[in-house]
């Protein structure tokens, strides 16, 4: 910090002479003069840098030490303006360059959406784009709680939507699962059923009967949790009956059936070595490609690098580079290893799918086999999930008082 000031201000390497340097660098120590980078270059001759406000200062401390001082070099702002001061041309560079930024700072360049899970980004930011909400819009066109407001209406099961601008970025937090109590509270009467056949390894009631236990085996169509409440009097008679909205996590462990197969044989795509690269620019919705049009079995793969002064201030500049490379098919046929490896893969795929359900997978079953020209996968998982389906709660009529 200290140098980018110095070098706002200006800044000089001098050199002084004379027979009382010692007592010259004494008289500018006790008179607040700082004096940085002294170097000796003879008996009686040093080199040393200050900035242009001290320089001034030295003219009193020159006389009475009668030593020579003569400017070496000169570096810093001023400097620079005064030496390029014929150059109408770069200065006027200087300021459309200010003025396009601070025109750029005031509109939005990129939208930021954190959180979503079951809502895609790209649809969000589609049915923002429809409200006219994007890329480019003007910052005193946004409203931040009204954007949250519409984006909790149009989507239910965001619970809780905040939206804020950061430099040239508008940032949407959002929150999906959740209900608030006045919501919980609106919920219709039902039953909680069972959805899957297995064994309950753990419930946790919120509301509602429950009518099955931890150990027990419950069945498809199963009641697990019922809506009705039976209201008692103090012989253990029935005086009325209550309904809810039956609530509860249930978890089960059941059996999950896995099977997969695919040819040996196979058409492999392998490189011939041909590669071309090109280059193109993006300016907000506006292309220029410099590179060729995609060929027949040619590949093109592009890298996309955003302009930004600040992490928060992004410019709606973005180059690219594209590579192209040519691929060739030809028959073949996998090695056990490479169709296990395949097989491996598929599977972990498939369970990395399960787990992001929120399934957990407690057993592996499954067996991997070549026969002939097939690598099967066969087997079956045994996972825990969560589970249960509401549905309506059968109304009873209301015992009669006695």
């Amino acid at each position: 910090m200290e140098k980018f000031l110095r070098f706002l201000s200006g800044y000089v390497l001098v050199s002084i002479e004379g027979e009382q340097t010692e007592r010259f660098l004494n008289l500018c120590k006790s008179r607040g003069i700082p004096i940085r980078s002294v170097r000796r270059t003879g008996e009686e001759q040093m080199t040393a840098f200050l900035s242009v406000s001290h320089f001034f200062m030295l003219r009193p401390i020159r006389s009475k030490t009668k030593v020579h001082i003569r400017v070496l070099e000169k570096h810093g702002l001023p400097f620079f303006f005064f030496r390029n001061k014929k150059r109408k041309a770069f200065f006027l560079g200087i300021l459309l360059c200010i003025c396009l930024m601070t025109v750029l700072s005031c509109h939005i360049w990129n939208i930021h959406i954190d959180g979503n899970v079951r809502n895609s980004t790209p649809e969000i930011l589609e049915f923002l784009k429809e409200q006219g909400i994007s890329h480019g819009i003007a910052k005193r066109k946004v409203n931040c709680s009204q954007i949250a407001t519409m984006v909790r209406k149009k989507y239910p099961e965001i619970t809780w939507v905040s939206a804020k601008m950061e430099g040239t970025r508008l940032i949407l937090t959002i929150q999906e699962g959740e209900m608030s109590q006045e919501e919980q509270e609106e919920k219709q009467p039902c039953n909680l059923t069972a959805d899957v056949e297995g064994r309950i390894v753990k419930m946790v009631t919120r509301s509602g009967i429950p009518l099955m236990k931890i150990g027990d085996t419950c069945k498809k169509g199963d009641i697990l949790v019922l809506g009705r409440l039976d209201l008692m009097n103090d012989s253990q008679e029935v005086v009325r009956y209550d309904y809810v909205h039956a609530d509860a996590d249930v978890y089960v462990s059941h059996s999950l059936s896995y099977y997969y197969e695919f040819p040996m044989d196979h058409q492999a795509q392998i490189k011939t070595g041909e590669e071309k690269k090109g280059f193109y620019l993006k300016v907000g919705d506006w292309f220029l490609g410099l590179y060729g049009k995609k060929k027949e079995n040619w590949r093109q793969t592009a890298q996309e690098y955003p302009l930004r002064i600040t992490e928060n201030f992004i410019l709606p500049f973005s180059f690219g580079k594209v590579i192209s490379q040519e691929y060739k098919t030809i028959q073949s046929t996998y090695t056990d290893e490479q169709a296990k490896a395949i097989a491996r893969k598929r599977l972990q795929l498939y369970e990395e799918k399960l787990i992001e359900k929120g399934v957990q997978i407690s057993e592996n079953n499954v067996k991997i086999e070549i026969n002939q020209s097939v690598c099967v996968s066969r087997g079956n998982l045994t996972v825990i999930e969560k589970i249960g389906r509401e549905t309506p709660v059968e109304q009873q009529e209301q015992p009669q008082e006695r």
